[in-house]
């Protein structure tokens, strides 16, 4: 028998639609062919998991390009024609049995609301109902209808934070063998809910532990061949958006629907537990002084991770406004900023404005201090256990001394979910008293064991406060809106 061949790629970004700063190409991560596979061998992503599934099932990987962003604002409409525009050359040649995407799912561009949607339809366009064509997506996706109609099968995260990404990608590796070798024949029940899960979504603690054990349990019971849970990106403001339950059978659909009905049911009924707010920012440093340990803060309202721009100053003002003069380490992103401190080179004392150009709720910062350190294109390597072994790079940065607080200027926002990040650029996280993340979830699995970690109640645009956002598209959803309980069902089978 002939050696499998998968086709795999395309291009991952999460989007925030009130996020003005355009995601455009100089954001992503570009990798292809066999060097993309042997970079990312063993890593704990989406693609990752589908290399290392290649390898052990024997089957080659071809890769045209993988597009991978931060998450950030709308992808620039170029960009996705360009990714887009290689993988349907790439499927035209036709060498291959299936197509296995690491995508995201919660991507937008300037003007599509569901690219991965129409990237997939491109692709089976050109293959036809016989090649099986799966996905991976973040389980922050948003997903409808016009997702699903091209795809055969589509697998989410299970936890989040995050951890199972290349687990997730492993099971949509493992649909696709299933379905060539006759054992999987698909058939998908998926319901959906315009309805927001604001703050108490973790998989480590309250009510999704008990949805997600439930669904596992559906799963092992033999009730369905497989269960996804999509709690949807929050800043999304586009039609339909909600929550998305896929359960699949194998050849039958009646109680895979039953699935996917009883898990919603159980979202609905836990949606004001899946609501909270952060602990407050002066409560986490009133004592920060005496604690023998860093303390880790998420961002809450500037989060980089789920799209913001990461120029709040915030965090900094409070530490500046009330004299908590502890070794601090902020990250901002500011390119005019770093440019200044270019110009005036390692060692030069000068006065800096910065921050607060996108993210309004606390002004600028200026300041005297002292260019501490300056370089581009420094490499940084997740350690994970989020994202473990992800490689990435910081494009240009400047570390600016006020006093005790290293400001870590950057011309790209970055998210900093990793202490690799600080590393990377001089920064030994052990050495401080306060770190600031750009991220609300998987730093806090990446930094447990440098410090305290915890998400603070801050303002901005990916605060969980959504009655503040300018929404035009999105609505009625619940909260904001008395909704009544009339899920929207959708059934798939291969053709």
């Amino acid at each position: 028998m002939a050696k499998r061949r998968v086709l795999t790629g395309g291009i991952a970004q999460e989007s925030h639609s009130f996020n003005p700063i355009v995601t455009r190409r100089e954001r992503f991560t570009i990798v292809e062919g066999q060097g993309a596979v042997e970079h990312n061998r063993g890593a704990n992503s989406a693609f990752g998991g589908v290399i290392d599934s290649a390898h052990n099932a024997g089957v080659e990987l071809i890769v045209p390009a993988l597009f991978r962003a931060q998450a950030g604002g709308p992808v620039d409409d170029v960009v996705f024609a360009e990714v887009s525009d290689i993988m349907v050359e790439a499927a035209k040649r036709g060498d291959f049995d299936a197509i296995v995407l690491p995508l995201h799912g919660g991507m937008l561009t300037e003007t599509l609301s569901d690219p991965e949607g129409l990237l997939v339809e491109r692709l089976r366009a050109i293959v036809g109902n016989e090649v099986p064509i799966t996905a991976a997506f973040d389980l922050h996706a948003h997903v409808k209808e016009s997702t699903l109609a091209p795809l055969d099968f589509l697998s989410s995260y299970l936890t989040n934070p995050h951890e199972d990404q290349s687990a997730t990608a492993k099971r949509a590796f493992r649909a696709a063998m299933e379905i060539l070798d006759g054992t999987f024949d698909p058939v998908l029940a998926a319901t959906f809910l315009p309805m927001l899960t604001l703050g108490n979504d973790t998989t480590l603690s309250g009510p999704l532990v008990e949805i997600h054990a439930y669904a596992h349990n559906a799963v092992e019971q033999g009730r369905a061949w497989d269960v996804s849970i999509f709690n949807t990106q929050q800043f999304l403001d586009i039609p339909s958006i909600g929550q998305t339950v896929l359960a699949y059978g194998n050849g039958e659909i009646d109680e895979a629907r039953k699935v996917a009905n009883e898990v919603m049911k159980m979202i609905w009924d836990y949606r004001d537990d899946l609501i909270t707010k952060y602990p407050a920012l002066e409560q986490q440093l009133k004592d920060i002084g005496q604690s023998a340990r860093p303390i880790i803060l998420g961002d809450q309202g500037d989060r980089v991770a789920a799209g913001s721009p990461g120029d709040s100053t915030y965090v900094l003002n409070y530490v500046l406004e009330n004299k908590i003069n502890v070794d601090t380490y902020f990250p901002i992103y500011d390119p005019e900023a770093v440019a200044t401190c270019d110009r005036a080179g390692v060692g030069g004392e000068i006065c800096l404005k910065f921050g607060g150009k996108y993210s309004s709720a606390s002004p600028s910062v200026t300041a005297k201090g002292k260019v501490i350190s300056l370089g581009a294109n420094v490499p940084v390597l997740y350690d994970g256990p989020s994202d473990r072994g992800t490689k990435t790079y910081i494009e240009k940065y400047a570390v600016f001394k006020v006093g005790n607080i290293s400001v870590l200027l950057t011309n790209q926002p970055y998210s900093y979910m990793d202490p690799d990040y600080f590393r990377a650029v001089g920064l030994d996280p052990e050495k401080a008293k306060i770190i600031v993340s750009r991220s609300g979830y998987h730093f806090q699995l990446n930094f447990a064991k440098i410090g305290h970690v915890v998400t603070v109640d801050t303002p901005g645009m990916s605060s969980y406060y959504v009655d503040q956002l300018p929404w035009q598209h999105a609505r009625p959803f619940y909260p904001l809106d008395n909704i009544e309980y009339e899920p929207r069902q959708y059934t798939r089978r291969r053709l």
